[in-house]
């Protein structure tokens, strides 16, 4: 499946949710705690060809996830996206410990999902700051919306949250 998706940089998540809500938006996961594992190989194989391969630990589920290279240089990221629930995602990291992957970055996050149509938008509450990823049918919709909620293209954050994240406990 590809992923279409916009990030954006948001200063508070509540007047955020109550936009989203105002345009019609359900809530779909009330915020809870994310924890996220990235792996790769001892050579960064995976980083150097701009592809990620995580393990999600919700309170509600664990997922294995792999997402190919981004496709194009658009504000909106477009790459494969390939996603399994796994009963247990300490059991999924030791099966790709002893694959050859190792955890290279672990970070955390709270994270709401709000859900209308064919769009999926999630704010995030990272120690990098909070976030929105709106995920749309297209580049067009997404910044359609984006607008109605108050951003624009220049406000777009291209960088992913290992990267947001490892800058912040670098700076």
């Amino acid at each position: 499946m590809e992923e279409i998706e916009v990030k954006f940089r948001v200063d508070e998540t509540g007047t955020l949710a109550e936009k989203l809500r105002g345009l019609g938006f359900k809530l779909t996961a009330e915020r809870h705690y994310e924890h996220n594992f990235l792996l790769d190989d001892a050579a960064g194989t995976l980083q150097k060809s701009g592809r990620v391969l995580r393990v999600r630990q919700t309170p509600d589920s664990h997922t294995v996830t792999f997402k190919g290279p981004i496709h194009t240089p658009s504000k909106a990221k477009r790459r494969e996206e390939i996603e399994c629930r796994v009963e247990s995602a300490d059991t999924m990291l030791r099966i790709l410990e002893q694959a050859g992957f190792q955890v290279r970055m672990e970070y955390a996050k709270y994270r709401t999902v709000f859900e209308k149509d064919s769009f999926h938008i999630a704010l995030d509450e990272t120690k990098a700051g909070n976030y929105m990823e709106i995920e749309g049918p297209s580049d067009q919709a997404i910044m359609q919306l984006a607008e109605k909620l108050g951003y624009s293209e220049q406000n777009s954050v291209r960088q992913t949250y290992a990267e947001l994240i490892g800058e912040s406990r670098a700076g």
